[in-house]
């Protein structure tokens, strides 16, 4: 799992961040916890999941580069909105993918889940 270096955080994550970073690398599910990451095609933008899919292991072996962090769909789904206009307004474009800072050397890799 991937951490963008310029991550978004909604108003009620900020304050979490590290703890819900730390939980999502080891595939722990949070309540109303959604992650925005690059989208899985390259056709889309971003995507929204719910961190409780993280518990799946399918899902949970996936490389993901997360964008943002917010709480809630709602809050996930403004945040959205405020990515892609940040971009826009930015770069006069929607590259999103390039739009985006990854630590290099600094990817970490999830831990196996215990079962």
């Amino acid at each position: 799992m991937n951490w963008a270096e310029n991550l978004y955080l909604s108003d009620k994550t900020a304050e979490k961040k590290e703890r819900i970073i730390k939980k999502a690398q080891l595939g722990v599910g949070m309540v109303q916890v959604y992650l925005i990451t690059l989208a899985s095609n390259e056709k889309n933008l971003l995507d929204i999941f719910h961190a409780a899919h993280l518990k799946q292991s399918a899902f949970y072996h996936q490389e993901l580069n997360v964008v943002g962090i917010a709480k809630g769909l709602e809050d996930a789904q403004e945040l959205t909105l405020q990515i892609i206009r940040d971009i826009y307004e930015q770069t006069g474009g929607f590259d999103v993918r390039s739009y985006f800072v990854f630590p290099a050397g600094e990817r970490k890799r999830r831990r196996k889940r215990a079962r």
